[in-house]
């Protein structure tokens, strides 16, 4: 029978079932023979690798003795698989997974066992369809509907692939939005931790390091579904941070998030900070909440994180972050002198530490008034050229162009009666030349 009449039969197959078992004992029908011919039929196919000659007995057994025993659904699975897999023909491919899921509902209609089939199923769903514009939205129904089955018991291989999905439904078909998301991730999270715990109780080290990944995973695919920014940390990670701020995961999700969006100065983003530091000191979180305690004045807290920070340095990169969080802490307490000095220590440290060439390039930038008697001249501008020098050497384009948009007129440069090209010395704490320039109007 051809491809199209098996599939066709299949699907009438799932309107008229009756009563279903568990199919854990054979059932043969009054005509055990013709039955067994069949039964012999499929298998030796199926032991060949002939999946195509197995379907016709396999399709006679589910439309004749469909409660025969689970052995027929175990067999229809694998034969149907198979020849999806083995199909370069994107039609002919995709009528032999339309008969594979029909088969999953069959067994679950004859024979019941709706938890694990369906476990199966989804893992099949996903393999073949997850891809497919034209059957996301059906996978998609497929994991709701075994979620909502398996509570926590959903199988391992069907945790990253539900994200998986939720992603490709949101990204293919637009048709979830963040709440419809953030629904689904929160249920999938609770069947992850109440495995983690599982396996926490039984102390299943392995187990463990496998949920961390793929927890890891999950979060990596929902960063790319949802816009991951500051207003959606407050939304739907904050209140649950409160309530138990020693969660370490939701900690590191907030701390990656918020750093990631640019709002450290949040007291949520400084409450994971320390949250983490205190799980487990590194370098990068120990560095990062010195300088955001830095950045707000709060030099008291700083200072031991800075002593730790140093401790904790290892590479000539690292070393020299440590000393721009020194210098950051004099250019706060507007000693720029000194800050530079520690700036130009990081470079000692680091010849390739760009960040110091910027900082440097701020302090000449933020030196206006210090260098200049008198407002707005050619001679207050200098610090612009001389912040521009370090900001070249940083690689900071950004910068590079709002202190080349500072520079002195060419108004200006006849007001002074200088000319471009001319050496002048600032003579202020930066004690420096530079080459003359004009802005371009």
């Amino acid at each position: 029978m051809k491809l199209k009449n098996v599939f066709l039969v299949l699907a009438l197959l799932t309107l008229n079932m009756s009563a279903w078992s568990q199919c854990t004992e054979y059932k043969w029908p009054q005509d055990q023979t013709t039955a067994e011919k069949y039964v012999d039929a499929f298998k030796a196919a199926i032991k060949d690798q002939n999946y195509k000659a197995a379907t016709g007995s396999l399709k006679w057994m589910m439309t004749n003795v469909p409660q025969w025993h689970s052995d027929l659904y175990v067999a229809s699975i694998e034969t149907y698989d198979k020849l999806a897999g083995q199909e370069l023909d994107p039609a002919t491919k995709q009528g032999y997974v339309d008969s594979l899921m029909i088969v999953y509902d069959l067994r679950i209609k004859n024979c019941g066992d709706e938890m694990n089939v369906l476990n199966r199923k989804a893992i099949s769903a996903y393999k073949y369809n997850g891809q497919n514009k034209d059957k996301v939205a059906d996978v998609l129904a497929i994991f709701d509907k075994t979620y909502e089955v398996s509570g926590n018991n959903v199988m391992d291989n069907n945790l990253d692939a539900y994200m998986g999905i939720v992603k490709n439904n949101a990204e293919m078909l637009k048709s979830l939005n963040e709440d419809q998301v953030m629904q689904r991730y929160n249920k999938l999270m609770e069947v992850v931790d109440s495995k983690v715990k599982k396996a926490q109780e039984q102390n299943k080290t392995s187990d463990i390091e496998k949920y961390k990944k793929v927890t890891s995973a999950i979060d990596a695919k929902l960063a790319k579904t949802v816009k991951m920014n500051c207003a959606f940390v407050k939304k739907n990670f904050e209140a649950k941070f409160k309530a138990n701020p020693s969660d370490i995961a939701l900690a590191k999700k907030i701390y990656n998030a918020m750093l990631n969006d640019n709002c450290r100065n949040e007291a949520t983003w400084i409450e994971a900070a320390e949250a983490l530091h205190k799980a487990s000191p590194d370098f990068a979180i120990t560095n990062e909440l010195c300088s955001q305690y830095i950045q707000n004045k709060n030099f008291d807290k700083a200072t031991p994180l800075l002593a730790e920070a140093q401790t904790l340095a290892k590479t000539p990169a690292e070393k020299a972050s440590v000393e721009i969080l020194k210098g950051d802490i004099e250019f706060q307490k507007d000693n720029k002198t000194g800050a530079r000095d520690i700036y130009r220590q990081g470079l000692v440290t680091d010849p390739t530490c760009k960040e110091c060439y910027e900082k440097i390039g701020d302090l000449y930038r933020a030196s206006t008034t210090d260098c200049s008697k008198s407002a707005g001249s050619a001679e207050e501008k200098l610090v612009y050229i001389a912040a521009f020098q370090m900001y070249l050497k940083s690689g900071d384009r950004e910068k590079m162009e709002q202190t080349l948009a500072q520079y002195p007129t060419a108004a200006d440069l006849t007001k002074a009666n200088w000319k471009a090209g001319e050496i002048k010395k600032i003579g202020c704490w930066i004690n420096e030349t530079v080459t003359v320039k004009a802005r371009k109007e």
